[in-house]
C-alpha cells in the first residue's frame, strides 16, 4: 500500500477479527454451518475494506512504514492508519547500506492525535545522514483499537455485519462493481470514524 508520503507493508495481521462467524450468522439469521468458511471470508474481506475506507486499523496489527528520508522541511511525521498504539522502532538506512537505529528517547510519539505523530523531543532533531535513494526510513508500529474485539466501537461492527450479508447476498452475482460497492447504510455508520488526511 502507498500512500502520499511512502510506501506502508502489513507486518504482522491481527489475531481476531471485530466480529465472529456466529455473531455474522445470527445477523442474517443462518442457522446451517454449510457456509461457515465462506462467511469467515467474508468477515476479513469486509473488516480489511472498513480499514480502507476509514483509513484506521481495527484490532492491533503491526506495519513498515517506508519513508525516502526524514521531514527536515516539517517538524512532525503523521503516521497514515488511524488509532496509533506504539511505535516500536524508527530505523534509517544510509547510501552504503549501514542501518541505525534512532534512539526512542530522542523522539515523542503522539497516540492521541488523529492520525498519530511523531515528533523530535525537546532540543532534537531528525537524523542527518546520506540517505539511499527509496526505503531510507522504517517506521515500525502499531495500530488499532485494541488487541480483542471488545475495543471495536459498535458502529463499526454493525457496518461490518450488514456489508457481510451485503455480499453473502450477492454472491452469485460477484463482479468488480459490487465488490467495491458499499451499501448506504454503511456509509453512514462509518462516516463518524473516516480519517480524511490520507484518503
Amino acid at each position: 500500500m502507498r500512500n502520499k508520503r511512502g510506501s506502508l507493508v502489513l507486518k504482522t495481521a491481527p489475531t481476531v477479527e471485530p466480529i465472529t462467524t456466529a455473531e455474522a450468522k445470527a445477523h442474517m439469521r443462518i442457522t446451517t454451518s454449510d457456509d461457515d468458511t465462506y462467511i469467515g471470508t467474508l468477515i476479513t474481506a469486509a473488516r480489511r475494506h472498513i480499514e480502507n475506507i476509514t483509513n484506521r486499523a481495527l484490532i492491533n496489527q503491526t506495519w513498515n512504514y517506508y519513508l525516502p528520508c526524514f521531514p527536515y522541511d516539517e517538524s512532525y511525521i503523521e503516521i497514515p492508519i488511524g488509532n496509533l498504539s506504539s511505535v516500536t522502532s524508527i530505523k534509517y538506512t544510509n547510501s552504503l547500506n549501514v542501518e541505525t537505529t534512532w534512539s526512542a528517547s530522542t523522539y515523542i510519539v503522539d497516540t492521541f492525535s488523529t492520525p498519530g505523530m511523531i515528533v523530535p523531543a525537546y532540543n532534537q532533531v531528525w537524523p542527518t545522514f546520506v540517505e539511499k535513494p527509496v526505503n531510507a526510513v522504517n517506521i515500525e508500529f502499531v495500530a488499532g483499537y485494541g488487541a480483542a474485539a471488545t475495543a471495536i466501537p459498535e458502529t463499526i461492527k454493525q457496518a461490518m455485519l450488514l456489508h457481510v450479508e451485503h455480499w453473502f447476498d450477492m454472491r452469485e452475482m460477484v463482479s468488480e462493481l459490487n465488490l467495491k460497492e458499499v451499501p448506504e447504510t454503511v456509509t453512514a455508520l462509518l462516516s463518524p470514524d473516516r480519517i480524511h488526511d490520507f484518503t
